[in-house]
């Protein structure tokens, strides 16, 4: 009798693990961290409707179908948001090009099908009763098998608990494992730096009220995120960096004999270094306040040395020395402000299409130009004198994003009303002559 119901017993137990390894497939790797290419028409088409209000330009799109065709692609953002892996998935798919499926360190819950859920709770109860653990993307070859089966994956640079979690509780960190997958195949990897832009004013140095409630355009909150995207759309815009060939990273000669942890570390730096450029080429630098510009001006340690021996040598007091350099600072500098700048796109515009039949711009020349401005400053020259040339070069940037430079003019233009306007779209006015 007892031999009878041991046996009856070690059969149910046998049915429950076919079961159970018939519902999961006969694999633990089941994660919230993937979000298949097939999820229900409803959800897709919302995700489709959502997004459908951020630009990507044409020009942008190529960057990605140029890619080798053997690559493995990671795309990587600034910061860690549902958002902008999201984006990626449905607007790339959209596109037909590889969209990341993976979100590397994401759960994405809400939008999985029913079925994917039940496997992953399944999935992760049993591997707890088996192993007295969850099971490990990391550990366990998920990541590895299913990039190298084609699937793309999304990854982010800088988290709220990124360095806890990989210094003091040693979770896996994407980038170290991405490094020593490359080193284990030949296939190259590639990074591909992803920004969305909502809006192309420049970085306060001292953040306004709204700033501090709602985040700024460069990491904004949700209410910022969500407003922006509906209120205005257009406005929201895609730039995709230079992708990063992992295997040429690693290869290079200050990177080749470093261990994985450097390696990491300065892969990780390099990306941020060549996102926060990309983002200045678009914004233009952090704009100071006209306090903390003269600030830093009039306390230059040469600027200081310069006005004692001008009032020595003048036979001035000191004071006076400053107090004229402050006021030819205020006559030379400008005050950039984008709303300023943004009138003038209409005006120019409509005086453009008033006198000409159409401006030609080369895009690849653009491209060019945009790419440089990531490396180092840049200086336009006009090819003649003419007030047309700056107009006209100014709105063409600003229309592909980029600043509008600051140009150079003539103290004779400082005059009201036209001085102001001038000095808001970023020009700085100098002197023609000087006495003595």
């Amino acid at each position: 009798m007892i031999k009878k119901i041991k046996l009856n017993g070690t059969n149910v137990k046998k049915k429950i693990r076919g079961w159970i390894d018939a519902a999961l497939q006969y694999t633990h790797n089941h994660f919230f961290c993937f979000l298949p290419g097939n999820i229900s028409r409803i959800t897709s088409y919302l995700f489709k409707i959502f997004f459908s209000g951020i630009i990507i330009h044409k020009n942008q799109i190529s960057i990605l179908q140029n890619l080798p065709k053997d690559g493995i692609y990671i795309y990587a953002a600034k910061y860690k948001s549902c958002f902008d892996f999201l984006f990626s998935y449905t607007r790339y798919q959209q596109e037909s090009l590889p969209f990341p499926e993976i979100g590397f360190d994401f759960k994405v819950v809400f939008f999985q099908p029913v079925t994917r859920i039940f496997k992953i709770f399944l999935a992760g109860l049993d591997s707890l009763l088996q192993n007295r653990s969850l099971p490990d993307p990391y550990k366990n070859g998920y990541f590895h098998e299913e990039l190298l089966n084609g699937r793309s994956a999304f990854l982010t640079l800088m988290e709220k608990k990124g360095f806890y979690r990989r210094f003091v509780k040693a979770k896996s960190d994407p980038l170290n494992y991405l490094i020593e997958m490359q080193k284990s195949i030949d296939r190259p990897i590639f990074i591909i730096p992803q920004l969305i832009f909502f809006g192309k004013k420049p970085h306060r140095s001292n953040p306004r009220l709204s700033d501090t409630l709602f985040g700024t355009e460069e990491k904004p909150g949700k209410i910022r995120r969500i407003v922006t995207l509906f209120k205005k759309p257009g406005k929201v815009f895609v730039e995709i960096s230079e992708p990063m060939d992992l295997k040429q990273f690693l290869n290079s000669p200050q990177n080749r004999e470093q261990p994985v942890e450097y390696q990491s570390l300065a892969l990780r730096n390099r990306l941020l270094d060549q996102i926060n450029r990309h983002r200045q080429s678009i914004t233009g630098p952090i704009l100071k306040s006209r306090e903390e510009l003269e600030g830093t001006v009039l306390t230059n340690n040469q600027l200081q040395k310069d006005m004692a021996r001008y009032a020595k040598t003048h036979n001035i007091p000191l004071y006076k020395a400053h107090k004229m350099s402050a006021a030819y600072l205020n006559e030379i500098s400008a005050k950039y402000n984008i709303a300023i700048i943004k009138i003038l796109e209409t005006v120019i515009d409509w005086f453009l299409n008033i006198m000409f039949e159409g401006v030609t711009v080369s895009t690849a020349m653009l491209n060019r130009i945009k790419n440089l401005s990531q490396k180092s400053p840049l200086i336009f020259i006009p090819c003649h004198k003419s007030h047309i040339d700056y107009l006209t070069l100014s709105l063409i940037l600003f229309k592909n994003n980029m600043p509008v430079p600051h140009i150079a003019a003539g103290k004779n233009l400082s005059f009201w009303p036209l001085g102001p306007i001038f000095r808001g779209s970023g020009a700085f006015f100098i002197r023609r002559s000087f006495k003595g």
